[in-house]
């Protein structure tokens, strides 16, 4: 089968019905270029692809896939499969961000360590929000991305499409990521 083929409707007929090759194609190979931005962007390459596959999976598929039964086709289904990992990654990290606070206290000098750069990098962000020439840009990161209101809502409010505003945030993580230097990862 040529699952590059498929329409999201078949994708996710093919998944909800434990489509065993068709489940391996998309977590593989569809989701493969995702899995790249999520190594390199929320956890600075210290990760394995093959781990966040198994997880998001494991995500997805719970409940007898759950989650994937709520896409309601309003966006693209890769759109929405990349807003609920990049959510799903992000919670994950500050939860082992937060675990730290258990550790034993031979450990508490890592942790210190640990917050006062998570301290760091949040401020870093703030401080380069403000600098983003763009304020729809900085309204698209700060209420998506750190307040992680709904894109439905904030779409809604600004009066454009979901799909649109999927757009606008992918531009705005390009300026961001410009003024913070990194250009090698502006694509236009």
């Amino acid at each position: 089968m040529d699952y590059d083929l498929y329409d999201d409707h078949a994708l996710v007929d093919g998944i909800l019905n434990n489509n065993g090759k068709l489940i391996e194609y998309f977590f593989n190979k569809k989701c493969s270029g995702l899995f790249a931005y999520i190594i390199e962007n929320i956890f600075d390459g210290n990760v394995d692809k093959q781990d966040l596959s198994q997880e998001l999976f494991l995500y997805l598929a719970k409940n007898n896939w759950y989650k994937v039964r709520q896409f309601d086709f309003r966006s693209k289904l890769m759109t929405w499969v990349t807003v609920v990992a990049v959510r799903f990654f992000q919670k994950k990290r500050k939860e082992l961000i937060e675990k730290t606070g258990s550790m034993p206290l031979n450990d508490k000098m890592w942790q210190e360590q640990s917050h006062a750069i998570y301290i760091d990098q949040r401020m870093d962000l703030h401080i380069a929000l403000a600098k983003m020439p763009n304020t729809r840009y900085r309204k698209v990161i700060e209420v998506l991305d750190l307040q992680e209101v709904r894109p439905d809502i904030l779409a809604k409010e600004m009066n454009v499409t979901v799909d649109n505003l999927y757009n606008i945030h992918r531009r705005a993580l390009a300026q961001l990521r410009l003024v913070i230097g990194r250009k090698e990862d502006y694509y236009g």
